[in-house]
């Protein structure tokens, strides 16, 4: 079957022309021709239509051929350009081939004209196919294959040129940094495609509420940037702005998108970097960006934050706290302390509280608490370190350590003062350890190296992290059942809402978190959750403790609705092994001093 070819004739004459559009039909192709002889002529049908292939008389008297080759290339076409003459000297081919024309061929030696036709047409192909490639690697270089907005590249260069005109003409501009909160979910949860819509989705809704000439751009996964308002020469720093346009962002973002029948709400954080912030460089200016969006993230979620140049400082400042606290750990683990002088000469220890029985003088259990004290800046408080740990995945490592290094003690006292009452210990759990597929395996291990049973362990685990880990939650909280391991929610009250999981899962005893003992005792609103979390704990027989205990009077409250055992400084503060051994070797005295405490909490 005759291939179908788009043939345009630059040929003065009618005859000639015939001739080549037969030697095609020959050859097998099906030419559809148009004939041109002057300059406007050859433009209109460039115009028209596009044609495979220009054959082209290399002497006629109104048009010339290096005329006809610039009208091509004018045109920015890549046209297989090819010569037909009746007689072409050497020199002028080498020359009209330098000017663009890909080959020549004689009219009176025509069999030439179809293997030269095919090869150019391959040619013409080939580098068609060179320029997309090179076209679709410029494109990503510049922009992002997902939505179609500009990438990182391309928004720091726009930031760029934007931070050096403003030095020049001064227009105040902002940077708004925006990362997608529950991208990550939406991606594990439904899939890698559906959260790729859901990105886009968001996309689209961002780009409609931005304002000309901002420039939008995604510049992370689940991050996009805008440089707001650059060069209108309006006051774009001005907070009321910034935050009508948050709102607009809000606005955009408020209703939940629907992809594949799943309801999904996007909640987002965002950091905002002026123009007159103290900054040349557009990646300065991005990371300025990022940093307040850091605080924004820890505000709580669709946050908007302005960067402040004491944030810098901050975050240095806790990168700093985070690689000491990284050497801290490895230098634990890798040199641990054997003995009391040697534990005494760590950073990193625990120190032990106890948990005590309200109504009879005995020591139940001590509850291990990472200490860190570090070489130059002293103790850091755990409400400091535990963040970040808990932030950067230290957690594991810590908490790893500190599990290993409870039951270590624990068998130090063991073995060195079998005579003594030794009371259980407990060891909080983090959300990373209850994920860890090893967690269990890694326990036994430390169980047998340090000759420990199930019983001699408690792990306390918080109400959001039991919840957010719920698939898992249950298999291995069963299994740790099964080794005789004590299970405790600890800051019951402040966490999940639904209380199911409290008939479902197997627990042995509830803590009561320390905000609601503090108040119990003047406020009737948090005395009555007290009362109330006691009675549901009873009910479902279930062990109730007490957090935070500091005055006889919160005492004589918590005994009054039957509440079993408590901790706090009113006891004890949290000891160090020294300190703890100290008690176990003297019992009776640490009994007497609960029983005069008991007693005179009676008596008022």
């Amino acid at each position: 079957m005759p291939k179908p070819l788009d043939v345009l004739l630059i040929e003065d004459s009618e005859a000639d022309a015939l001739l080549l559009i037969l030697e095609l039909e020959r050859g097998g192709y099906a030419p559809r021709h148009q004939r041109v002889d002057t300059p406007n002529g050859l433009q209109a049908a460039l115009d028209q239509q596009t044609w495979d292939v220009i054959l082209a008389d290399y002497s006629m008297p109104q048009f010339t051929i290096t005329d006809a080759l610039s009208i091509v290339q004018t045109t920015c076409l890549d046209i297989p350009f090819i010569i037909v003459s009746g007689s072409i000297g050497e020199e002028i081919a080498v020359t009209v081939m330098k000017a663009g024309a890909h080959d020549y061929i004689l009219k009176d030696n025509l069999t030439r004209l179809v293997a030269t036709v095919e090869r150019e047409l391959r040619e013409a192909q080939v580098r068609a196919e060179h320029k997309q490639a090179f076209e679709t690697i410029q494109y990503l270089a510049f922009y992002d294959s997902l939505t179609g907005l500009l990438n990182r590249t391309s928004f720091l260069h726009v930031l760029q040129q934007c931070i050096d005109q403003q030095q020049e003409q001064p227009s105040p501009f902002a940077v708004l940094l925006i990362e997608i909160d529950r991208y990550q979910t939406v991606k594990y949860s439904l899939g890698h495609g559906m959260g790729e819509q859901f990105l886009i989705a968001i996309a689209r809704k961002l780009q409609a509420c931005i304002p000309p000439p901002s420039v939008f751009a995604r510049v992370g996964t689940d991050e996009f940037a805008i440089l707001f308002n650059p060069g209108l020469g309006s006051p774009t720093h001005d907070r009321a702005a910034i935050a009508a346009f948050c709102d607009r962002i809000r606005q955009a973002l408020i209703d939940p998108f629907d992809l594949s029948n799943s309801k999904i709400f996007a909640t987002y954080s965002i950091g905002i970097a002026p123009s007159t912030t103290e900054s040349d460089q557009a990646d300065a200016l991005l990371q300025a960006a990022d940093t307040a969006k850091h605080y924004a993230k820890l505000r709580g979620k669709s946050e908007a934050v302005w960067f402040t140049a004491d944030m810098q400082d901050q975050v240095i400042a806790r990168l700093e706290l985070e690689t000491d606290l990284q050497h801290a750990i490895q230098q634990q683990r890798q040199h641990p302390p054997h003995t009391e002088a040697e534990r005494n000469n760590v950073q990193l220890s625990l120190h032990y509280q106890p948990i005590v029985n309200l109504t009879q003088p005995q020591l139940l259990a001590v509850e291990a608490l990472a200490r860190w004290h570090h070489p130059q800046r002293g103790h850091i408080s755990p409400v400091e370190f535990i963040p970040v740990a808990e932030e950067t995945g230290l957690i594991t490592e810590l908490g790893r350590w500190v599990l290993e290094e409870a039951c270590s003690q624990l068998s130090h006292w063991k073995q060195l003062h079998s005579q003594y009452s030794l009371p259980r210990i407990s060891v909080n759990l983090s959300a990373k350890q209850l994920s860890q597929h090893r967690f269990v395996a890694m326990l036994d291990e430390s169980l047998q190296r340090f000759g420990l049973q199930g019983t001699d362990l408690e792990l306390e685990i918080t109400e959001s992290v039991l919840m957010e880990n719920a698939g898992v939650a249950a298999t291995l909280l069963t299994q740790l059942k099964e080794r005789g391991i004590q299970i405790s929610i600890d800051d019951f009250g402040t966490g999940y809402s639904s209380l199911s999981y409290l008939t479902t899962l197997p627990i042995d005893a509830v803590k009561i978190d320390r905000s609601f003992i503090q108040g119990m005792v003047t406020n009737d609103q948090q005395f009555s959750i007290v009362k109330a979390i006691v009675a549901m704990a009873h009910t479902l027989k279930l062990a109730v403790v007490a957090e935070g205990i500091e005055t006889l009077a919160q005492v004589n409250c918590l005994r009054s609705l039957g509440c079993e055992s408590g901790q706090g400084y009113l006891f004890s503060r949290p000891l160090t092994p020294i300190a703890l051994t100290q008690i176990l070797k003297n019992s009776t005295d640490f009994n007497q001093a609960l029983q005069d405490i008991s007693e005179r909490g009676e008596s008022n």
